[in-house]
């Protein structure tokens, strides 16, 4: 199997000797594609859509010192794999996945969960049934995944910010392949990241060629598929876990105020279902908060996570 050129890169631009390393974990269309650094306290990164682990580049390099940082490929993206079966993208086998994964390359011990987008959603909703696994939860630009759904059912403004994802669960593999989907939707996404220095050139082409295959962007646009109804289609069976769970655990809540994904009454519905949340938000930061404001958002996180385990380098 080819290395990851992504690897290559991170560990051509590294900062110290602590290099990355890549893995699986899985056969089949159960397969998880992880890259890894460091040694210590486990963080597990899980990214949302579109994008695959190299989106947490800038997280474990500051991290990689004083933990082990795993970032995954999501189920459908980059080298994971990418089923055509909705089962295996709801929120709750994901989470399972999510689970079993952790224990065959760690242990049963407590580890930390951070996520973006629709793995900030999984990251929440994982909290909120395994507390006992976690020793914190951190999610960035996304409620938890129950608070999702009830806000597309209820809320006319985030239905009209959330219409995409009416279009994603319609379209097809052939459509993607067709309309040229990929290039588009990496432009869409990384272009100004880009065009503004966030991201360098060489990065860009990762992103590229990460979402290049047709079939990465229909197995994160499965992810819509299996776990969202149309709009007016409140479906208790698509919850989960039990609405009554409150995130339990420490939680922290990241997200740019230049966000216009979710509407902003998420924020407070957010601290209502978990005990003693943290918010923090990124002044004149749009949706992709680990790379627009890696400082920041770094700090934030640092600042976390020594408060609740005291890890110091």
């Amino acid at each position: 199997m080819q290395p990851d050129p992504a690897v290559e890169h991170a560990n051509r631009i590294r900062t110290g000797t602590i290099a990355y390393h890549e893995g699986y974990v899985g056969e089949g269309d159960g397969r998880l594609h992880f890259v890894e650094a460091g040694e210590g306290p486990l963080i597990i990164f899980y990214h949302g859509f579109p994008s695959f682990w190299y989106c947490w580049f800038n997280q474990m390099e500051m991290l990689k010192a004083r933990y082990r940082v795993v970032a995954v490929d999501g189920l459908g993206a980059g080298l994971s794999a990418k089923p055509d079966t909705l089962d295996a993208y709801r929120v709750k086998n994901l989470a399972n996945q999510l689970d079993a994964f952790v224990r065959s390359i760690y242990d049963d011990g407590r580890f930390i969960l951070i996520g973006h987008d629709w793995g900030g959603a999984l990251s929440f909703a994982y909290a909120q049934a395994y507390p006992e696994r976690l020793d914190a939860v951190i999610g960035m630009s996304a409620p938890p995944f129950n608070l999702f759904l009830e806000l597309v059912h209820t809320n006319t403004e985030q239905q009209t910010r959330s219409q995409y994802m009416q279009r994603f669960r319609e379209i097809t593999l052939q459509d993607i392949i067709n309309d040229g989907l990929p290039n588009r939707i990496w432009q869409e996404a990384y272009g100004k990241l880009i065009s503004t220095g966030m991201l360098t050139h060489t990065e860009g082409e990762l992103f590229r060629s990460a979402l290049a295959d047709p079939r990465a962007i229909h197995g994160g646009m499965n992810w819509y598929r299996a776990n969202l109804a149309g709009f007016t289609e409140s479906d208790p069976s698509y919850q989960w876990p039990d609405p009554k769970l409150k995130i339990e655990v420490p939680s922290m809540l990241i997200w740019g105020d230049d966000d216009t994904t979710f509407v902003e009454d998420f924020l407070p519905r957010t601290a209502e279902q978990a005990t003693g949340l943290s918010i923090i938000s990124l002044p004149n930061v749009g949706h992709w908060t680990s790379m627009e404001a890696p400082g920041s958002a770094n700090a934030a996180i640092e600042s976390f996570l020594y408060s609740q385990l005291h890890v110091t380098s």
